[in-house]
């Protein structure tokens, strides 16, 4: 069996386990997502928040590993950046306009300054 192949086994296996809630307090999108970062080696086993210890334990399992003594209750002690509860700031990916130019203010005609137009014009 090639690692390709036991990758794919670890992330169907470890994706069976999960709650599938898809709530995204492990960091991910989706519980697909996150089964194939840990079996990757990109997302620590004990990272589905809302599994609990018993589905880290089943995770780890699979991946052969231990889970830490301690582990964060409510929180994984591993976030990916832009995770959910990270902080990123506000502004146009969270729908947030900050006065003239931001976001779709301004007659909503676009992203603002500089996006899209050639230099030297202005956003009118």
């Amino acid at each position: 069996m090639s690692e390709k192949d036991e990758i794919k086994e670890k992330i169907k296996r470890i994706h069976d386990v999960l709650p599938k809630l898809d709530d995204q307090l492990c960091g991910y999108k989706t519980c697909g997502q996150f089964a194939r970062a840990v079996a990757e080696g990109r997302a620590p086993c004990y990272g589905c928040v809302s599994g609990g210890r018993e589905v880290a334990e089943k995770v780890c399992d699979i991946m052969g590993m231990e889970v830490p003594e301690r582990i964060h209750e409510g929180y994984p002690a591993h976030r990916p950046v832009g995770a959910p509860g990270t902080r990123m700031g506000m502004g146009r990916a969270r729908g947030v306009a900050r006065g003239p130019g931001r976001g779709m203010s301004r007659g909503g005609r676009g992203m603002g300054r500089g996006f899209g137009r050639r230099m030297g014009q202005r956003g009118r």
